[in-house]
């Protein structure tokens, strides 16, 4: 059984993450963890993080989330995409688990994979023209920290 590590915030119900994530569960045994980093509403980007499934019967929905107004209210949303994630997935049977992380991606993966062992990284970020995490090179540092394949995801809205 192949084990997936998911880091998303705004972009968790992207149509380029669930298709991805379709991918992985169409080619056979997989389990997931996801981490939904507890990013500060100062830190938010406007854009809307959902879309629509083009496939009937899967699990996902639109879902619209302004800009947070506080830090609670970000961290309200996020739990809200992590608890829609996580029941689409036991809808359909998949394993799943996941945890509100840190801030802090990079610190946000160092906690769940000292703990577990993945076989594969999927990061998902905004736009590259509004995506804090490809700046800062998140991507390349996560591949370096934990050599695992790490498969980066765009969103685009």
């Amino acid at each position: 059984m192949r084990r997936y590590l998911v880091v998303a915030n705004q972009t968790l119900q992207a149509a380029e993450v669930r298709e991805v994530l379709r991918e992985r569960i169409i080619a056979g045994p997989c389990s997931f963890f996801v981490i939904v980093p507890d990013t500060k509403a100062a830190q938010y980007d406007s854009v809307a993080a959902g879309g629509t499934l083009p496939q009937p019967g899967m699990w996902w929905w639109a879902t619209y989330y302004a800009r947070p107004a506080t830090d609670e209210e970000a961290t309200a949303q996020a739990r809200q995409r992590l608890s829609s994630m996580l029941a689409g997935f036991a809808a359909l049977g998949v394993p799943v688990e996941g945890e509100l992380g840190d801030a802090d991606p990079l610190e946000a993966i160092e906690r769940v994979c000292a703990g577990r062992q993945f076989d594969e990284i999927i990061v998902a970020t905004l736009p590259r023209s509004v995506s804090r995490w490809l700046r800062a090179g998140l991507p390349r540092r996560v591949q370096r920290r934990f050599g695992l394949p790490v498969t980066t995801i765009v969103a685009s809205y």
